[in-house]
């Protein structure tokens, strides 16, 4: 119609900077607290129930390696493997029921330690299960990839540590746990910060970051001492079939 002006559509307002930096950091705060989020999630869910079912696997290749003469009552020295490979695997009931984690020899971060196969490494210059002296592991608290020390706090005196090898089950006790700084490398001496007989006893040492989250300030030592040994032909030991049946079936 004559005379009528068409409205003039009006153009989108201009973001200015700090909307624009504000918006990003809205975003940048999103995706940090679904990592937060999800992080303990993954490690605390898919990992443990990955570690799980590589147990099973592994606990059945550990039984056909078992040795095929009589156990002689001495409680036999696990064979040290190669440095990266699986040799073992680690029950701790305080840590959940159905907790198991393989152990491999060497603490290279990105050769077992951060590596979701494997978790737990044996520091290669210390002594073997069944051997006198200290048989001692690292593993992660926290972290995108394993955490198997994660519940480290759990741990009460007299609590049992299981470990697996060819030769059969080595039952240990927890008897303490304390906090050093990284460079304090006198706990994985031989027979270390512990009451015993040197020579004699056989300690396990699983060390891990402190504090929990994100942490490396300091570390958590937890100490204990070998109980028992069961020869492989004897099965697992059954008070640790009570809390977790399912390793019969393996």
């Amino acid at each position: 119609m004559a005379g009528r002006h068409t409205p003039r559509q009006r153009g989108r307002a201009r973001l200015s900077p700090l909307t624009v930096i504000g918006e990003l950091l809205f975003l940048s705060g999103l995706i940090v607290v679904g990592y937060i989020v999800w992080q303990p999630w993954y490690t605390g869910t898919v990992v443990v129930a990955e570690q799980a079912k590589l147990a099973q696997g592994f606990s059945a290749e550990l039984k056909a390696a078992a040795p095929t003469e009589p156990y002689d009552g001495v409680v036999p020295v696990a064979a040290r493997p190669p440095m990266n490979e699986t040799f073992g695997l680690m029950y701790i009931p305080a840590f959940g029921s159905t907790f198991v984690n393989n152990i491999a020899e060497g603490v290279s971060r990105s050769e077992v330690l951060n590596v979701t196969e494997k978790g737990i490494g044996h520091y290669d210059k210390t002594q073997m299960p069944g051997e006198a002296g200290n048989f001692a592991v690292a593993a992660h608290r926290s972290g995108p990839r394993t955490t198997p020390f994660k519940e480290i706090m759990n741990l009460r005196l007299g609590d049992s540590i299981y470990v697996q090898t060819a030769e059969g089950w080595y039952t240990y006790k927890f008897r303490s746990i304390e906090y050093v700084l990284p460079e304090e490398s006198d706990v994985l001496l031989p027979f270390p910060r512990l009451d015993g007989v040197p020579g004699v006893d056989q300690i396990l040492t699983l060390t891990t970051c402190h504090p929990k989250d994100f942490g490396s300030d300091e570390r958590a030592i937890a100490y204990a001492v070998l109980d028992n040994f069961q020869p492989a032909s004897d099965g697992p030991p059954e008070d640790l079939l009570k809390v977790n049946p399912d390793i019969g079936k393996a």
